[in-house]
């Protein structure tokens, strides 16, 4: 029974003294409280306001007219009455927008042929070219979209005075040309806006990417002095790499607990971004988050040999992270191999559940799944974590007898 205690004390002491080591290295390493201050707060701000815009307006796009007929002009003036189009007609030929568009004023160029009044009185079928920047997506996007709405507008408009003239009423002449109405409802990102699109991901990538860089610092720079067991002395004893395990996520935990309601109070709701879900449940879900983010960076960390190494690899480690994140493209998409290797992150499943949570109103049930996965992956990281401390406790231990 004695013993017992004696362990139990042993263990709490050796809690409390990981927790209060690693806080007072975080705190006294310039660097790391650089990266959790500029990381969580200022980079999210910055990257936020950038794109605070939400929706590109006003994409500038170049008008050759060759037709130079009242109908051509109102059809421009549709164009340019939209949105997200703001045209430019005053082109004379194709050469001359295209000078335009290389030199970046406009990012289109919309050709009228023509005989295109002509054509359309005639009862004949005429070309309107668009060419838009596919080498960026929203700028193509919009021209490509816009036009084509604009233009089915444009030809209703012909098809219902047509009807009209044949002497059906307009209400007639609208319900003979278009029997199906479609009503459209854009769900939880209802302005289809960028930011409100990215920063959620980028909330979430962030508890990963600072966890690991703070950690790649601390545990580059104990690797190159090899005293890890000297901030940590129980490392050798039976179940000694425990508490220590616990003790680091305990302190990140805790630390994210400050900063995730800063970064969706004061963030979010300065640039109106929405949040669907209740702090609770967002805690809730972070923490196998959160707990398995450290584990795999204690692994990590382990092999670098000094603290410039743990910067390169984890910075290198932030691209793929974003990539198999689904960020940029859907993961189902994805081949099979990618996609289990996305999974082997934490960052994936944090994601897709962090997205589910805060802005698809999703329910606890809703991202169980992704829960799991997450929590999997900490069972998986702690095993392997215990390993590895153990690992690095018995290899210092032999270089200190062979220095004695």
């Amino acid at each position: 029974m004695k013993k017992t205690i004696k362990t139990y004390y042993k263990t709490k002491i050796s809690f409390w003294n990981t927790v209060t080591t690693e806080l007072d290295a975080i705190y006294k390493d310039k660097a790391v409280f650089a990266i959790f201050f500029s990381v969580c707060f200022v980079i999210l701000v910055l990257y936020t306001s950038i794109y605070s815009k939400q929706v590109i307006r006003e994409v500038p796009v170049a008008i050759v007219n060759e037709d130079a007929s009242k109908l051509s002009r109102d059809y421009i003036s549709m164009l340019d009455a939209s949105s997200g189009i703001q045209t430019f007609p005053n082109y004379s030929d194709l050469e001359e927008a295209k000078l335009a568009y290389y030199s970046k004023k406009v990012m289109g160029i919309i050709i009228i042929p023509k005989d295109f009044e002509k054509f359309i009185k005639q009862g004949k079928q005429t070309d309107v070219i668009s060419f838009s920047d596919a080498s960026n997506m929203l700028f193509y996007k919009k021209v490509l979209g816009d036009v084509s709405i604009i233009t089915s507008y444009f030809n209703a408009g012909i098809a219902i005075k047509k009807e009209i003239l044949k002497g059906k009423s307009i209400a007639q002449a609208t319900e003979y040309y278009a029997p199906i109405k479609p009503i459209s409802t854009s769900l939880f990102n209802i302005n289809s806006g960028y930011a409100t699109y990215l920063i959620p991901m980028l909330t979430a990538l962030i508890v990963q990417l600072v966890i690991l860089m703070a950690m790649g610092l601390l545990y580059g720079s104990r690797n190159e002095n090899s005293n890890l067991t000297t901030h940590y002395p129980r490392l050798l004893h039976f179940g000694g790499t425990i508490p220590i395990l616990l003790g680091k996520s305990f302190l990140y935990l805790m630390l994210f607990i400050l900063i995730i309601p800063i970064q969706i109070g004061i963030v979010y709701s300065l640039f109106g971004i929405p949040i669907r879900s209740s702090i609770f449940l967002i805690y809730l879900f972070l923490i196998p988050y959160i707990l398995a983010v450290v584990f795999l960076g204690i692994i990590i960390t382990s092999f670098f040999k000094k603290r410039e190494d743990s910067i390169i690899f984890l910075v290198l480690l932030s691209i793929p992270s974003l990539m198999l994140s689904g960020l940029s493209f859907p993961t189902e998409s994805f081949p099979v191999f990618y996609q289990y290797l996305g999974k082997l992150l934490p960052s994936t499943s944090g994601i897709d559940g962090f997205i589910k949570l805060s802005q698809m109103e999703a329910s606890f049930s809703n991202i169980l799944p992704e829960w799991k996965s997450l929590w999997l992956l900490t069972f998986i990281y702690f095993t392997l974590a215990v390993f590895t401390l153990k690992r690095i406790a018995i290899k210092e231990s032999k270089q200190n007898i062979s220095i004695v």
